[in-house]
């Protein structure tokens, strides 16, 4: 039965090619007549090569199929569609040769576009115990650092970035990686390693972007932990090489609130007279500086004096 079917398969098809080339001799279409006088096992054979490269064709249509439906949702701004079509192919074509670039790109959407990060997770850890040689292994370790950073599990964002650092080469990028490393202490309220991390960025390092953040750290900390007088110094030079009138103006404000708290009335003041006012509370710089002088002249008033009371006779 077989065999009947596949012969007259083969004959179909020699009927629909000299259909569609009708100038061609019918004897370029032809099989010859002993092609139907093969042995029953070599038919059985051929039929079953036949099926054999129907499937692998069909699953081979089918996986490319799902990957550009996933494309073509993307593209669409269909997000969510998309990830369920990569992880759609990612459990029916686990061993595929194009599940590292899905299993990439499902991490991806659902970070970067769904903020998914729960999600996310779940997918780089895959890609990352799964392809461990892959060329983008580092970026994964970042991207995963990021999103435990980002659902509150700073002790593991910790420890991914930590894991990454030896193998970037590029002096900012570690610097940048320390910065987010020193956050999360900051977040989890461990300062003096925070302090430490962010000394770290600054540590040999020219004024940029990420000095200027640890800066802000570096005074903030110091100035929460009553260490006025090395807060100073970090706000000091975020005052000086800082272009952006906001935080200069942050920084002044530190600088004044460590003055006034170390009885320096006249720098808070001056330093307050320097400082931009914002536009939204205009007022503001004025009324702090009154409250100043208001703390100067109440300890001025409480300090004992140094002239000596009449004596009675």
């Amino acid at each position: 039965m077989i065999d009947q079917k596949f012969g007259r398969l083969l004959l179909r098809g020699q009927a629909r090619r000299h259909q569609a080339f009708p100038n061609l001799p019918s004897s370029v279409f032809r099989f010859p007549s002993s092609a139907f006088c093969l042995p029953p096992s070599v038919f059985r054979l051929l039929s079953f090569v036949f099926c054999l490269l129907l499937v692998v064709f069909s699953s081979s249509c089918s996986r490319r199929a799902l990957l550009d439906s996933a494309q073509a949702a993307w593209d669409r701004a269909d997000y969510a569609a998309a990830a369920d079509y990569y992880e759609q192919f990612l459990k029916e074509n686990p061993q595929s040769d194009k599940a590292e670039f899905a299993r990439l790109r499902a991490a991806t959407v659902c970070q970067r576009d769904l903020k998914q990060y729960d999600r996310a997770i779940q997918h780089y850890i895959h890609f990352i115990e799964e392809f461990s040689r892959s060329p983008d292994i580092v970026q994964a370790r970042m991207q995963l650092a990021a999103c435990y950073g980002l659902t509150g599990k700073r002790r593991e964002a910790i420890g991914e970035y930590e894991s990454v650092l030896p193998k970037i080469s590029d002096e900012k990028e570690r610097r940048r990686l320390r910065l987010n490393i020193a956050d999360m202490y900051f977040d989890l309220n461990d300062r003096g390693q925070a302090l430490a991390e962010y000394q770290k960025v600054v540590a040999d390092a020219s004024y940029d972007e990420l000095a200027e953040r640890a800066y802000l750290r570096i005074g903030g900390i110091r100035l929460l932990r009553d260490e006025y007088e090395e807060a100073i110094p970090a706000y000091e030079a975020v005052v000086a090489h800082t272009k952006d009138q906001m935080v200069r103006r942050s920084a002044r404000f530190g600088m004044a609130d460590c003055y006034e708290r170390t009885f320096q009335y006249d720098k808070a003041i001056q330093t307050l007279e320097q400082t931009e006012p914002d536009p939204k509370s205009p007022n503001y710089i004025q009324q702090r500086i009154a409250n100043v002088r208001e703390q100067q002249r109440q300890r001025n008033l409480s300090a004992p004096s140094k002239a000596e009371w009449p004596g009675k006779k």
